[in-house]
């Protein structure tokens, strides 16, 4: 697998596995407030749970997280060591770099954000459910927004390509060479 095509994929995987975790995440947090509260959490949260508990799926994918930026990060910086054409004007575009200070930013804030607020219990959660809830989703539009812009520069760059098997004087050849 060439390395742009491994950075490629691993971008897809934490775009997947971040807006995954997104929605583990905030089902989870529904969920609880709907058993605290006894208000219910919805249809889907309510099926999500009696398929896979979510008590259980949260912890996965707060740990499958890290280990798909860790992933990313190795891809891309192996692309980057690779890539042999780099012309002297070419730089990261200006979305990638503010998408990405924006999720580095968000993504920790909102982490604290979500802790903080479910640690306080179910009548607090209710309360701050409305701004947790957009700060965790401006984190997954921030990280997806710069993983996309990141993954369209990985596909537009040049790579150094292997020589090619055909002979030059093939293609050098008139119609009449051929026949």
């Amino acid at each position: 697998m060439s390395a742009r095509r491994a950075a490629l994929s691993a971008l897809v995987a934490l775009i997947t596995v971040h807006i995954g975790c997104t929605l583990v995440a905030l089902a989870a947090y529904s969920h609880r407030i709907g058993l605290v509260t006894h208000d219910g959490s919805g249809f889907l949260v309510e099926l999500l749970d009696a398929v896979v508990p979510l008590r259980d799926l949260l912890p996965a994918m707060l740990w499958l997280l890290p280990v798909t930026l860790l992933v990313t990060f190795a891809a891309l910086g192996c692309w980057a060591a690779r890539r042999t054409v780099r012309p002297g004007d070419e730089r990261l575009p200006r979305a990638a770099w503010t998408a990405g200070i924006a999720a580095v930013l968000l993504n920790p804030l909102a982490a604290v954000r979500y802790a903080s607020a479910t640690a306080s219990g179910g009548e607090y959660m209710r309360t701050v459910q409305v701004e947790t809830t957009l700060l965790v989703l401006a984190a997954a539009a921030a990280t997806t927004m710069s993983a996309l812009a990141v993954a369209g520069f990985v596909r537009r760059s040049e790579t150094a390509r292997p020589p090619s098997r055909m002979r030059v004087d093939d293609w050098s050849a008139g119609t009449a060479g051929r026949e």
